[in-house]
């Protein structure tokens, strides 16, 4: 549930950023700008072309803190904004990469709470612990939001390794490997990991490559993991279109 609240709001604020980017010379925000019937089409077309996705100003993470600062929210409400997000992407190329991907986040569950009003007051604990973290977008030197979430990533898989067999790589490991299978390299058509974890090591070789890498192979057999992979890709900047991933077995069947 951390790593899905994180990703969401990432998703959110990836999208304002970029978006009122794009709308800057126009003078209005991403938000006025759908709002606006002269542009509302163009923004939501932009929007699935260049991020894959589509967010509704009410589905925005700054929208949701606000509902619950109103005391007007409720865990539908965030479900509801996930659904939506994530639906806008079928039938475009980036729904690959957005398919089932907070299947793992379920609000649901009986285990966050056996009512309704339970399971709201967990999970916008939860949302403003998230809130009061400085994600530092627009910091290039300090990676906040990818460090965190590759340490709870890592917390996440020891726990697991020790019962299903999966092991979290250490960064030190994996930015080692990327060095050594890059020496030499100045650029580079495409990388691969046939067991691509959390996919630090495919995300340790693009420092190691002066020109951009063109596309960013992955398989990974768990679904959750799967996931957290895709998850990790997108917060990293790489465009759905820049990634190709499998949820399989590379010993049975290696796409």
């Amino acid at each position: 549930y951390i790593l899905g609240v994180i990703f969401y709001r990432y998703l959110s604020e990836h999208t304002e950023e970029y978006m009122n980017n794009l709308l800057k010379n126009d003078h209005i925000t991403y938000e006025d700008a759908l709002a606006d019937k002269d542009f509302h089409d163009t923004v939501v077309e932009w929007s699935l072309d260049y991020l894959g996705y589509f967010m509704k100003p009410e589905n925005m993470w700054k929208n949701l803190i606000k509902k619950i600062d109103d005391n007007n929210f409720s865990i539908q409400d965030f479900e509801t904004a996930i659904n939506e997000t994530m639906g806008s992407s079928v039938g475009h190329k980036s729904e690959a990469a957005f398919d089932k991907l907070f299947d793992d986040m379920n609000l649901q569950d009986k285990d966050l709470g056996r009512e309704v009003s339970d399971r709201t007051d967990l999970i916008k604990k939860v949302m403003l612990k998230v809130n009061d973290l400085n994600f530092g977008l627009k910091d290039a030197d300090f990676d906040v939001l990818g460090t965190a979430y590759m340490i709870l990533i890592g917390l996440f898989q020891s726990d697991a390794g020790k019962k299903g067999g999966e092991f979290f790589t250490p960064t030190s490991a994996a930015e080692l490997l990327a060095r050594l299978a890059t020496v030499g390299l100045t650029e580079c058509n495409s990388v691969s990991d046939c067991c691509a974890g959390s996919g630090s090591l495919l995300l340790q070789v693009q420092n190691y490559v002066p020109n951009k890498i063109s596309h960013f192979y992955a398989q990974e057999e768990n679904g959750s993991t799967y996931n957290l992979l895709r998850m990790n890709l997108i917060m990293h900047g790489l465009s759905p279109e820049e990634f190709t991933t499998y949820n399989d077995d590379t010993l049975r069947h290696d796409n």
